[in-house]
């Protein structure tokens, strides 16, 4: 008897380290794409892969890792404070916010993940992220909306834990307007050409037009 829950625990323990494992969505920092109380699954064997030098967590993927400030006594990987969020740039890049609109290498970024909500207003100056780092937003731009790299700084590439890629509960879900829809949905990260693609601003946004006029460095 005790063998087998032993063995069970080992089987789980590897799976959720090594294979897949969920994520609870505590909090409103990544509203508009994931809300509170949903659950998130993150491929693990995705990170080892990254580990072992094949493939790498890209722009516009949402990750998961230990929070850089922790609780006295915590212990990471396992009791430790994680977070998720959004990455916008990564090692050599150069990032900016400027009145709510994210600055990419100079350029004023369209970001169609926020889905039209409000960018909010904060400005940061020019942050170039190190090699082996990234830098990460919650998607939740409004005041005290997200405890992110505007706080912490760019984050380690070896401390984060997995991309989410599927919300799968709840199963359905409750918009502003009381109706009910089917909640589970893949979190699609394009590939790199259609990201930077979609990343270039457009001409006729007055997101955009507006960090120009305010700036030489948007282009």
């Amino acid at each position: 008897m005790v063998r087998n829950v032993l063995e069970s625990l080992l089987v789980a323990a590897l799976i959720v380290t090594f294979i897949v494992s969920g994520v609870a969505i505590s909090g409103e920092s990544m509203e508009p794409t994931l809300f509170d109380g949903e659950r998130a699954v993150v491929p693990r064997y995705e990170t080892w892969l990254h580990r072992l030098g094949i493939g790498a967590f890209e722009r516009g993927d949402i990750v998961y890792f230990p929070s850089p400030e922790q609780e006295p006594g915590a212990v990471c990987p396992w009791f430790c404070t994680h977070l998720i969020k959004r990455v916008v740039a990564v090692g050599g890049d150069t990032v900016a916010l400027r009145n709510g609109q994210l600055i990419l290498n100079g350029v004023a970024v369209e970001e169609p993940y926020l889905n039209g909500s409000w960018h909010g207003s904060f400005t940061m100056s020019q942050v170039v992220v190190p090699e082996g780092s990234v830098f990460v937003l919650g998607d939740n731009r409004g005041p005290y909306g997200s405890f992110d790299s505007r706080v912490f700084g760019p984050v380690p590439r070896r401390t984060l834990e997995g991309r989410a890629a599927w919300v799968v509960w709840p199963l359905f879900r409750r918009d502003a307007s009381g109706d009910w829809h089917w909640n589970v949905r893949r979190l699609r990260s394009p590939d790199y050409e259609s990201l930077t693609a979609a990343w270039r601003p457009s001409s006729s946004s007055s997101a955009a037009r507006a960090c120009m006029a305010s700036s030489t460095n948007c282009t």
